[in-house]
């Protein structure tokens, strides 16, 4: 098996294991990250002996989102090329796989990462998860698919103040609210999810692989506008002196 640097994968009696391995950066993803991510998928979906997914992420987080220090400040962002070139293709590959994906979230998962959480099918999120939309406090749009699963998990009114205020979600919250479909002690969720695979494992791939598509076709049907419309407007935004600012204010370590 392909050994990543920006991922870990394991295959084990038909469950695959994809875990983000940037832990120093709390798993935040950067362009390679997303490149490795599609290769990844392609990989998963054309291996017959694979039947379900699980993703998370290595260390105490599932995800910062967006690696900013990646970022040259003194060069123009093109969010746009970004999105397109290495993180919308792994959200279309996620939505239109075959394979049923368990999201197994713990402790922070922000901005993009909150994206390729609700990717998954069924997103289970340990006590010590929250969920943060950053984007418009550093003057950027909500991206990864966010616009589309956060008001469609959860409701305009809910979503709206999400990524309008940036305040965190914990992960109880987040379970009232709909956006995950269970919450367990962070000793007790790697059980929790094995057992949920073990049941995905036993059933028709056929099956899966159809339902999965019917509910795509009933809750994204307009998956590919969204994704494009994220893509054009963080490319507006990236060009903007407020973001120019706060890439300025990161590297700097200030508000």
């Amino acid at each position: 098996m392909k050994s990543y640097q920006d991922l870990n994968l394991t295959i084990e009696a038909g469950i695959a294991r994809l875990y983000l391995n940037r832990p120093d950066r709390l798993n935040a993803v950067r362009n390679h990250t997303g490149d490795e991510l599609q290769e990844a998928w392609d990989a998963l979906e054309n291996n017959p002996d694979v039947r379900v997914v699980i993703v998370s992420g290595e260390g105490r987080a599932y995800g910062a989102g967006y690696d900013l220090s990646t970022v040259n400040p003194q060069e123009e962002l093109r969010l746009e090329e970004v999105l397109e070139k290495h993180f919308n293709p792994v959200v279309r590959k996620m939505r239109r796989s075959r394979l049923p994906i368990i999201s197994r979230v713990h402790g922070p998962c922000a901005g993009a990462s909150v994206g390729l959480a609700l990717a998954g099918d069924i997103v289970i999120a340990a006590r010590s998860a929250y969920f943060f939309e950053p984007f418009v406090g550093i003057a950027l749009v909500p991206d990864a698919g966010n616009t589309l699963f956060l008001p469609r998990a959860i409701g305009r009114v809910r979503a709206a103040p999400m990524m309008l205020l940036g305040d965190r979600i914990s992960a109880e919250e987040a379970e009232r609210w709909g956006l995950v479909w269970k919450v367990c002690d962070d000793d007790k969720i790697d059980a929790e999810v094995d057992a949920i695979a073990d049941r995905l494992v036993k059933q028709s791939p056929q099956a899966v692989a159809s339902t999965k598509r019917l509910i795509a076709m009933a809750a994204e049907p307009d998956l590919d506008v969204l994704l494009d419309l994220e893509r054009d407007l963080q490319g507006e935004a990236g060009r903007s002196p407020e973001v120019k600012a706060a890439v300025a204010a990161f590297f700097a370590k200030r508000k």
